[in-house]
């Protein structure tokens, strides 16, 4: 309990260095786990030397719309939401009073890699992760000369009880997604209620992308290690933990950023 109620390091955003972030976004609804998917060849036989079998499988599907940004693990739900409404405004309905921004993690099923073998690669979970709510730009007080006809400019106001969560507090692990819903007002005007996955996986949803093991400079190439067939150290262990030592081979940089 000590450990988990222990202050969390404090990130110098001047003196480390970002990271990449794919930063999904869809009005109404999530996307579905499916929409990241590969299709991976099931050809046999040698992929390399001079006998090595060519597969002709289509290219990958193109990722969902979504942007590219490089933040830090302190990086909030309103800096996410401020990145994307003011990269992407025409996302926002008119007047964008009332939208609701929701948020959730997706991770790769690393777990079912080390039980699963080969098969389970690509597998995704989810978690929420909160909502901001798109505020009006004035501001709930009134001007101390009382003049409140003229309307005030500025940024919008994201507010809410989740706005001020940080990747860190979320277990974000480098190579992970976020993906934003996009929910406009209801029709009388009031806020939409926040969308609600849970935690797990959304149906059977086998994905790619941008998964555990990848040899992009972020992670080791799959490798045989301790713990499994990709080297994913035994024991419990949560997410964005640090791995125990002496395992894991073939798994550089799963520790927290």
């Amino acid at each position: 309990m000590a450990a988990r109620d222990a202050p969390k390091p404090q990130i110098d955003r001047q003196a480390t260095t970002p990271f990449h972030l794919k930063l999904f976004y869809r009005a109404n609804n999530f996307h579905h786990l499916s929409d990241f998917a590969f299709q991976p060849s099931h050809s046999g036989g040698p992929v390399s030397g001079p006998n090595a079998i060519r597969a002709r499988s289509p290219p990958p599907p193109a990722l969902p719309s979504h942007l590219q940004i490089y933040t830090w693990q302190s990086c909030t739900l309103r800096e996410l939401s401020q990145l994307l409404t003011s990269a992407l405004p025409s996302l926002l309905p008119d007047p964008p009073v009332g939208t609701r921004l929701c948020f959730r993690l997706i991770y790769p099923d690393t777990k079912a890699a080390a039980t699963m073998g080969p098969d389970a690669r690509g597998r995704y979970l989810s978690k929420d992760m909160g909502s901001v709510v798109v505020g009006p730009r004035d501001s709930p007080y009134p001007e101390e000369n009382g003049d409140d006809a003229a309307p005030r400019s500025g940024p919008l106001r994201l507010q809410g009880n989740d706005a001020d969560k940080t990747l860190q507090d979320m277990r974000f692990v480098i190579g992970d997604y976020v993906d934003c819903a996009i929910l406009p007002p209801l029709e009388d005007g009031s806020v939409a209620p926040p969308i609600t996955t849970g935690r797990g996986s959304i149906g059977s949803t086998v994905g790619g992308g941008m998964r555990a093991f990848r040899d992009n400079g972020f992670g080791g190439r799959p490798g045989r290690g301790r713990g499994g067939e990709r080297g994913i150290p035994p024991g419990d262990w949560r997410r964005g933990e640090r791995l125990p030592e002496g395992g894991g081979r073939g798994r550089r940089g799963w520790a927290p950023y």
